[in-house]
């Protein structure tokens, strides 16, 4: 018996790795040097709400109506950046999964979050930011 104790763990243990390796789609699959979302993206951010200071004169200045982007993925980890209305670069990272969901954040000033959630599918990405007062929409193409 003390023999079976020992294999039964790596057994079933094999057995899980299978099965979750079978669920996934080949399209999406991990391989040696990444994932079929890999490369370099390039788009804009499109402001859609301004929620501090309304539109016009008044307009909270950091909502700026378009801001060009990049991103880039490499082995399912997601880096994207623009320049704010001040020429300062914000960086977003995080994580894409094997369906194309991306979620990213940056970390602000204050330590809050600003959170970018996003679909990649056809070769590009679509999302959303909300950004302190401002609300985005974000388009990107794969290069």
């Amino acid at each position: 018996m003390p023999k079976y104790r020992s294999t039964m763990p790596m057994f079933l243990g094999l057995c899980l790795v299978g099965s979750t390796l079978a669920a996934m789609p080949a399209s999406a699959a991990l391989g040696p040097t990444g994932t079929v979302f890999d490369g370099d993206y390039t788009g804009a951010m499109n402001l859609t709400a301004n929620a501090a200071n309304g539109d016009g004169p008044n307009a909270d200045p950091a909502c700026v109506e378009r801001r060009p982007t990049t991103m880039l993925i490499r082995n399912g980890n997601v880096y994207l950046q623009y320049a704010n209305w001040r020429g300062d670069v914000l960086h977003y990272r995080g994580t894409v999964n094997a369906s194309g969901l991306a979620d990213l954040y940056h970390t602000n000033g204050d330590g809050s979050r600003s959170i970018l959630a996003g679909q990649i599918s056809n070769d590009g990405l679509t999302g959303h930011i909300e950004r302190e007062a401002c609300h985005y929409s974000v388009s990107l193409a794969k290069k």
